[in-house]
């Protein structure tokens, strides 16, 4: 029932189940009857990308390709396909709803088909006897226009030797205007409430219509013609798979076709309002990932969920969320100006801040990247830009996700660049392919604030070469967690960092950030003891910190690894600490020596006196358990000293000195 092409496919290709719109789409082309494979149906090409969608939509992520998809006469079968719905059949075979979605006109086209709807009056148009029948009936009844209801009633179920109940039978027609042409339909069986089975959910449909006459005095009788036509579609079902057809089917929010048909009655609008803009918006989370490996996909999904809930609550009635892809999402909102724009990503990426996710004793957050398409108002653009829209967002957000993500890039649109959808998006360089004398170290300082002297660095990672070009640390070492290189990575900075403690009789302390994934990684463990063992005084001077988003994400990893490392003789401290109750409740059986504090919890403590108090009480908090406190992005002598009345032991920022190279990089 659904509105366009759609089968079960398996994994492998085989076609087990297809709908009416697939046998007609095939036969327009061409092929009949449905081949029992894509892999028969398509191109090579055409069906390597079919492949790679169904192996993510089998792994439980829905999945989809755009763009036009040959079959092997060379014609084209479709423009869209998405993978939905996992189900198990029998014999172990497993299988997901795929459906192959027609030109975007077409669609439209398609989608116009108003519903059906029982008993619905419709205004009353003349009917030629040529317009009776829409479709071969399977059985007429003619009423002479002298009958009861009961009559009537009773008429029609002998003749569809139905078991309906005629009490509701009768009521409908009573409903019925005999000038106007109207539908009823009943079930074909009793069963039809409740019942899964599709056999049980057919319908009866009953289409009485007035009989051509000559003119008659006002007030005769009018006949009609039943037209019955067995074994139909329910139409409240066929309306509601047209509805899920638009929707993504974990969040209810609108999937990529309905947001681009969304957008471009938008384009319409915009054309002829003067006053208000058009914001679209391409959002692409950040580090969802580990949200799915370490939480499993029902995290993931609940993790999307909340997503999707911030998404409507900013965007509002007047503004339009969708999921667009695995952790891909769009929205768009009318906007006066570029400033406006920017203020909706910011108040997304702020409720993408509050988000928390416990799931056991792990506390996930979330983060985006988002890149805004602004349409000034009068621009006109063409419905079929719609997509060039959604295209010059997504390239934005890509420029974000180079600075690390967590960030907003605008592009304010001009009518030029929509004739065309060709862009020239760069994928971020695989981390694995960096060769060791593209990365660097630069060393930032640690000011002791009580002695008002240098007591140690931080080893900070950088990037050189051509290839790092406009591409951030922070982007790079991102990418690197994903794809699971970021071990080896932090293996090599450990080895410079310990190399360089070996050459400097100084007892400053070195710092450096450890993530998660290496936290866990037995072979960097391996390599930490070995070198340690050999040298055991170069412990003291090395003190390895986790972000507390890794800690919320693992306790139990970092819980042991601070353990191993403490027993090593190291110092450990909590990074980018911002107060969360899972670290603080943890503190006490923690073996931390120091807690580098958040940016946030830092700046702006002059001008707010009620953030200096709270952030008095975190630190007193922190000394009474005997941990230390480090306060970072410090750039003025008034916020040090500040942090100095705080009894805050030791601070960085640009105050105190800005990363250099290091010269043990």
């Amino acid at each position: 029932m659904l509105p366009h092409a759609a089968a079960y496919v398996a994994q492998d290709g085989s076609i087990l189940v297809h709908n009416k719109h697939m046998k007609t789409n095939c036969a327009a082309k061409g092929v009949f009857p449905v081949p029992g494979s894509l892999q028969d149906l398509l191109t090579e090409g055409s069906w390597k990308r079919c492949e790679a969608v169904l192996s993510a939509a089998f792994s439980g992520v829905p999945a989809q390709a755009s763009g036009t998809i040959l079959m092997r006469s060379g014609n084209a079968f479709c423009h869209h396909m998405i993978c939905t719905s996992f189900v198990s059949l029998t014999c172990e075979r497993q299988a997901v709803l795929v459906q192959f979605d027609m030109e975007d006109t077409a669609q439209d086209a398609l989608a116009k088909i108003p519903a059906p709807v029982p008993a619905e009056k419709k205004p009353a148009k003349p009917e030629t006897a040529a317009g009776f029948l829409e479709h071969f009936p399977d059985d007429l009844v003619v009423f002479e226009g002298l009958e009861s209801p009961h009559q009537k009633a009773r008429k029609l179920l002998d003749t569809i030797n139905s078991d309906y109940d005629i009490d509701l039978l009768i009521e409908a027609l009573e409903d019925l205007d005999p000038a106007i042409a109207q539908s009823l339909y009943i079930p074909e069986r009793r069963a039809f409430e409740g019942s899964d089975c599709a056999a049980d959910r057919r319908m009866c449909e009953i289409r009485i219509v007035p009989m051509p006459q000559p003119d008659t005095n006002a007030g005769a009788q009018i006949a009609s013609l039943a037209i019955i036509r067995r074994n139909v579609d329910c139409p409240k079902e066929i309306a509601e798979n047209r509805r899920l057809a638009y929707l993504d089917p974990l969040t209810g929010l609108e999937n990529r076709r309905a947001f681009t048909r969304a957008l471009k009655r938008e384009l319409v609008r915009l054309a002829s309002d003067k006053d208000t803009g058009l914001a679209v918006y391409y959002i692409d989370l950040d580090e969802f990932k580990k949200v799915n490996d370490l939480g499993g996909h029902d995290a993931g999904d609940d993790m999307l969920l909340r997503v999707a809930a911030c998404l409507r609550l900013i965007l509002g009635e007047f503004g339009t969320a969708a999921r667009i892809g695995g952790d891909e999402f769009a929205g768009m909102v009318p906007a006066a100006n570029e400033e406006a724009a920017l203020d909706v990503a910011e108040e997304i990426l702020d409720g993408f801040d509050r988000i928390r996710l416990e799931v056991g004793d792990k506390v996930f957050t979330i983060g985006g990247s988002i890149g805004v398409a602004f349409v000034d108002s009068g621009l006109s653009l063409r419905d079929a830009d719609a997509a060039v829209l959604l295209g010059l967002a997504d390239r934005a957000c890509l420029s974000g996700k180079r600075f690390g993500g967590r960030s907003v890039q605008l592009h304010a649109v001009e009518a030029a660049e929509c004739q065309s959808s060709g862009f020239d998006i760069v994928d971020l360089p695989e981390p694995g392919s960096f060769r060791a004398n593209e990365l660097t170290l630069y060393s930032m300082p640690i000011m002791c604030l009580k002695k008002t002297r240098i007591c140690g660095s931080e080893i900070l990672l950088r990037l050189q070469g051509d290839r790092a070009r406009g591409l951030s640390s922070r982007a790079w070492i991102s990418a690197a967690e994903r794809s699971g290189f970021i071990a080896q990575v932090d293996a090599w900075t450990l080895d410079k960092v310990l190399d360089a403690a070996e050459r400097n009789p100084e007892r400053s302390i070195l710092t450096m950030n450890v993530s998660a994934e290496s936290a866990r990684d037995p072979n960097f463990r391996d390599g930490l003891y070995h070198r340690l063992s050999v040298n055991p005084l170069l412990a003291a001077k090395l003190c390895l910190e986790i972000a507390e988003k890794d800690f919320l994400r693992e306790p139990a990893t970092v819980e042991s690894f601070f353990k191993f490392v403490t027993e090593l003789g190291c110092q450990t401290a909590i990074d980018d600490f911002a107060g969360h109750w899972p670290v603080l409740s943890r503190l006490t059986s923690l073996r931390v020596e120091w807690l580098k504090l958040e940016s946030s919890l830092t700046q702006q403590v002059v001008e707010e006196p009620a953030k200096a108090a709270i952030l008095n009480g975190l630190v007193r908090a922190a000394h009474e358990l005997g941990i230390k406190v480090i306060a970072k992005h410090v750039e003025t002598a008034e916020e040090a000293m500040l942090l100095r009345e705080l009894d805050i032991e030791a601070a960085q920022g640009f105050y105190f000195g800005k990363p250099e190279p290091w010269p043990g990089g």
